[in-house]
C-alpha cells in the first residue's frame, strides 16, 4: 500500500505521461486512484484543475518545515503558483525573520549560478 494520505503534497505522472505536481484532494483505494489538485505541469490547461492519475504514479513530496530558508522558500513558490496573496505574505514575513535572526542564508550555502528548483518538479 502507498503512503499518500489526502492533503499531501505530491508528483505524479498523467495516462498521457505529463507530469503533474499539486496536492491529493481524494483517493479511490477500490480503483487505485487519486485525484490531485494540479498546480505545475507539463500541460498548462490542467493548472489549477483537478484530475485522476494511477496510484502507483504518485510520490509524496517530502515535508518542508517552516524552520528554515528553504522550506520558507519553496512554501512561497507554491503561494506565488496558486497565487495566494496572504499566504505569500505571511511567509515573506517568516522569512524576514528566520534573515534577521542571523541564519545562513540559501545564496551563502550555493555556488554561484547554481539553480535550484525548489518546487522539485523536474519539468517545469
Amino acid at each position: 500500500m502507498l503512503n499518500v494520505a489526502i492533503g499531501d503534497w505530491v508528483v505524479a505522472t498523467t495516462s498521457e505521461d505529463e507530469m503533474v505536481h499539486g496536492y491529493v484532494e481524494a483517493i479511490a483505494w477500490q480503483h487505485g486512484i487519486a485525484f490531485v489538485h494540479v498546480i505545475a505541469s507539463d500541460q498548462d490547461e490542467i493548472i489549477g484543475h483537478q484530475i485522476e492519475v494511477k496510484l502507483s504514479s504518485v510520490k509524496a513530496l517530502p515535508i518542508s518545515g517552516l524552520d528554515s530558508e528553504d522550506g520558507v522558500r519553496s512554501m512561497i513558490d507554491i503561494a506565488l503558483g496558486i497565487k495566494d496573496e496572504m499566504w505569500f505574505m505571511e511567509l515573506t514575513d517568516t522569512l524576514f525573520a528566520l534573515q534577521s535572526n542571523g541564519s545562513k542564508t540559501t545564496k551563502e550555502k550555493e555556488f554561484s549560478g547554481f539553480y535550484a528548483n525548489r518546487l522539485g518538479v523536474d519539468q517545469l
